[in-house]
């Protein structure tokens, strides 16, 4: 399994995966049906992100993008010390630890950043695998939004909001 920063070139690769892990439950945000993101934009996307000096990392095996996340700084000036991150892996590869380690490469970017004070992540409260793995790594739960996320089928799921100062 390879970890490193995505390049432009990975934009084809970065859609499939982003199709593949929408379709397999419901801990994202996006419904399936919901993305409809053309490579064109993808590209864009990516090329926006670099040039503002964020991190998107992906990890490959055998060539395979099947996990990505991507960290974001603060753009106004009162929230330019935080970071939020997302962080998605193909079901196949969890639990395996692969989620800790592209957090751990995420953390020590963030430390190394002068302006970052603070990381950031949303989590639907009933991802519990996901809950367990920002605790064990020192992210603390700092608030929750109650029935914030509605299912399709009319279920409902609190999100829970979770930080780590660096």
């Amino acid at each position: 399994m390879i970890i490193r920063e995505a390049r432009i070139e990975d934009a084809q690769a970065l859609l499939k995966h982003a199709k593949k892990v929408y379709g397999e439950g419901r801990n994202l945000l996006t419904a399936p049906e919901e993305f409809k993101v053309t490579l064109e934009q993808e590209v864009q996307w990516l090329q926006d992100n670099m040039d503002k000096g964020h991190l998107i990392l992906v990890a490959e095996q055998d060539s395979t993008i099947v996990g990505m996340l991507n960290a974001t700084k603060g753009s106004r000036k009162r929230v330019n010390h935080i970071c939020m991150f997302g962080i998605s892996i193909q079901d196949e590869f969890c639990n395996n630890g692969l989620g800790s380690k592209m957090i751990h490469r995420m953390l020590d970017w963030a430390k190394e950043d002068e302006d970052i004070e603070k990381v950031c992540l949303e989590v639907f409260a009933h991802n519990e695998r996901a809950i367990h793995v920002y605790e064990k790594l020192g992210f603390k739960v700092e608030g929750r939004k109650e029935r914030h996320v509605k299912f399709e089928d009319g279920t409902y799921s609190d999100e829970l909001i979770m930080g780590q100062f660096v």
